[in-house]
């Protein structure tokens, strides 16, 4: 993971197999560095920039680091294998909440979505899902959280959404004609369409040679359109160069 904050001119960077996120100071000498765990991955910011919160694969938590004091105020734990992803950040019943995920292992019992308030860092809920997931999507104009089920099990096909005010699951749909996993949900920049990277192996049993794109309603969730790409891994809309986290980015006009 590498980013940059808002909070000042720096660069933040997690070094995955050493166990460490460096701040990088861009305006003078020095780089603070803060030790955090075993096999660090995927971070996302919290949304004034202060917070990085960031998962260790092999501790099975979601650290929270205060990027002005360089120092860990909080570990969360998170189950099987935590996945950020690039994370999302929602507003849910006057409370603004971070989005995690939950790539699972060979032999977790039980896959979860963890949400935390992204004020305290506090445990909301961890929302039970079918199985191990990657990449959470969401839009401040949408009414749902989207997570991808990956993998290579029978349910690697389908995507579940979240209610954002309930933060209950509220509906599975299967991406028709899949052989592998589903995943890497966008919305697009105004909120009223999202995308899922169908068929990571192709599926020739079904006469179809590769992927495709699949662009789906925000608000009904039924398919509106297909475009055939040969191994699709991911759209990712401009508007995330213009927020700082996912979820609350500004609606597009």
């Amino acid at each position: 993971m590498i980013t940059a904050t808002p909070l000042a001119n720096w660069f933040v960077v997690a070094l995955e197999q050493a166990g460490q996120v460096w701040i990088v100071d861009l305006d003078r000498r020095g780089m603070p560095i803060t030790g955090v765990g075993r096999h660090l991955h995927d971070a996302f910011l919290s949304p004034d920039g202060r917070h990085l919160v960031v998962s260790s694969y092999d501790d099975h938590l979601n650290a929270v680091i205060d990027l002005a004091e360089a120092r860990i105020v909080r570990k969360i734990p998170a189950g099987c294998k935590p996945h950020l992803g690039s994370g999302a950040v929602v507003k849910s019943n006057g409370r603004l909440l971070g989005i995690g995920t939950n790539i699972g292992e060979a032999d977790c019992k039980s896959f979860e979505v963890p949400v935390f308030d992204m004020n305290i860092f506090d445990v909301v809920k961890r929302i039970p899902v079918i199985g191990p997931t990657e990449s959470p999507a969401a839009h401040p104009d949408a009414p749902y959280v989207i997570v991808d089920i990956v993998g290579t099990g029978p349910d690697a096909n389908k995507i579940q959404f979240i209610d954002k005010n309930t933060l209950e699951v509220v509906r599975t749909i299967e991406v028709a004609g899949t052989l592998g996993h589903s995943h890497f949900p966008e919305y697009t920049a105004r909120g009223d369409f999202f995308y899922v990277s169908a068929r990571y192996r192709g599926d020739r049993s079904l006469g179809i040679p590769a992927g495709h794109l699949a662009i789906f309603d925000s608000h009904t969730l039924r398919q509106v359109k297909s475009i055939p790409v040969e191994v699709p891994a991911g759209v990712f809309s401009y508007a995330r160069a213009r927020t700082v986290v996912v979820g609350l980015q500004p609606t597009a006009r």
